[in-house]
């Protein structure tokens, strides 16, 4: 089995700080998605990514409301676009029996490493909304953990 990654979630509380987080993780060269509400058409396409072995995603507390992050990834999202101009009904079925069985092993991948790991930023004035936030992670029975990395200075 390849090596165990986990999936990440870093929330910051507005637009503009989850751009500058984007931008630090940028001169780190860390890979990284930014769900901010700000581009609403790579959304779902983000969202749906945010569960694959070592994804990090950057997201406010708008982006992505609603939506379960799925370890491995979102098959029915996969699914829609990968089999989209596949007419042969064969060849359609093969690939999709592929594409479930890619995303049934990156789902393991991410479950041996703990799962989803949701970090905040810093705290949201609304407890409410942090208690949201700790929520995205071991959903569905899957394991996961939430922390929150609080400091006097902010980006």
């Amino acid at each position: 089995m390849p090596e165990a990654q986990a999936a990440g979630v870093v929330r910051t509380v507005s637009i503009e700080k989850s751009e500058a987080l984007a931008a630090l993780f940028k001169t780190q060269k860390i890979e990284h998605s930014v769900l901010n509400a700000r581009y609403h058409e790579q959304e779902a396409m983000i969202i749906s990514q945010a569960g694959r072995p070592g994804a990090v995603t950057i997201a406010t507390n708008m982006a992505g409301r609603g939506t379960d992050i799925q370890l491995g990834g979102n098959l029915d999202m996969r699914l829609k676009i990968e089999l989209a101009g596949i007419e042969d009904a064969f060849e359609r079925e093969a690939r999709a029996t592929d594409i479930r069985s890619e995303i049934a092993a990156a789902g393991e991948i991410v479950r041996q490493a703990g799962g989803l790991m949701v970090i905040g930023s810093e705290r949201h004035e609304s407890r409410r909304i942090d208690n949201q936030l700790r929520g995205r992670s071991g959903r569905q029975g899957d394991p996961g953990a939430s922390k929150f990395f609080v400091s006097p200075k902010t980006i």
